[in-house]
């Protein structure tokens, strides 16, 4: 018996999308941790651009309060004032008052040092803290580059299985069209739809290259899987639930046997259905992939297959 190259091209199909799948999963974390990444550099980043900018402030302050400090000490040394006299201006010795006309004092008789370390200390702490704000802001950076990079490459690993996968999708159509009522695949071509699948079927259809974007629903610009399927069915004028487990728990089921143009099939694990598309006969299903995909139509895949559901 000669090989059958249908069968060949679903199978090879059929893995490379597996595959796909689990890259797209890993591809999604990466995704996630490169966005909590970003927002912790923004984060360091803004800290950091508030202690400049008190730095800033604290300098120009500094400079100001001490040209008013020594221009005032000096004018009041100058008139004669002791500090009996400074004591009477700036209130009694104590507390902030007093701390000021000791400033004014020291200043007046030129000893400017102790103002001077008291300055010194308050910048170097903020001198520190920036230090520490840098080191931050280098490593959040260092960890953005890192996921950025494991993010690019698992992009082009996804870019390459989307093209191989594409092939061989070009090849089905092909077999499919040289061949005339031939049973294909696991549940056979089954028939054509009518009626409100076809509608659903046709909208499907109609945004394959439409880019995965986890959850939207929009047609032209992006859709996860469940909002994919949902809408499909909204053209019909048909309202299922909008995520996979939720459509899975809602929907009758049917054996994969017997399932027609416009059920819907679900994967996932646990009883849990994390992922659902959208049966278009032929034994192919039209889905929303992962991160990084585009809407296709792809044979259906045994790993995770949970079973299908008719709206």
């Amino acid at each position: 018996m000669g090989a059958d190259p249908l069968g060949s091209a679903r199978a090879q199909a059929a893995a490379v999308n597996a595959q796909l799948q689990a890259d797209g999963a890993k591809l999604d974390a990466l995704a996630q941790r490169y966005e909590q990444a970003q927002q912790q550099l923004a984060s360091v980043r803004a800290q950091a651009t508030q202690v400049q900018s008190a730095i800033a402030q604290d300098q120009a302050q500094v400079a100001a309060d001490e040209a008013t400090l020594r221009g005032e000490a000096l004018h009041s040394y100058e008139n004669g004032a002791g500090n009996g006299d400074l004591n009477s201006v700036f209130g009694p010795v104590g507390g902030t008052q007093g701390a000021a006309s000791a400033v004014y004092t020291n200043l007046a008789t030129g000893d400017v040092t102790t103002t001077a370390d008291a300055l010194g200390v308050a910048e170097a702490n903020l001198a520190k803290q920036e230090a520490q704000l840098q080191a931050g802001q280098a490593q959040a950076q260092a960890l953005v580059d890192a996921i950025g990079a494991q993010r690019q490459t698992a992009l082009t690993t996804a870019a390459a299985e989307q093209s191989t996968l594409h092939s061989l999708s070009a090849q089905i159509s092909q077999y499919l069209a040289q061949q005339q009522a031939s049973h294909v695949g696991p549940v056979g071509p089954g028939p054509a739809p009518t009626g409100s699948a076809a509608v659903a079927v046709r909208a499907a259809e109609s945004q394959i290259g439409v880019p995965y974007q986890w959850g939207a629903e929009s047609p032209g610009r992006g859709f996860d899987c469940s909002g994919l399927t949902q809408w499909s069915w909204a053209q019909a004028g048909v309202s299922i639930p909008r995520t996979s487990e939720e459509q899975w728990a809602a929907l009758p089921h049917v054996p994969m046997s017997a399932i027609v143009p416009g059920d819907l099939v679900f994967w996932g694990s646990g009883g849990d259905a994390t992922h659902v598309g959208i049966y278009v006969g032929h034994g192919d299903v039209v889905h929303a992939p992962s991160t990084g995909q585009d809407v296709q139509m792809v044979p259906i895949w045994s790993s995770g297959l949970m079973g299908a559901g008719r709206p």
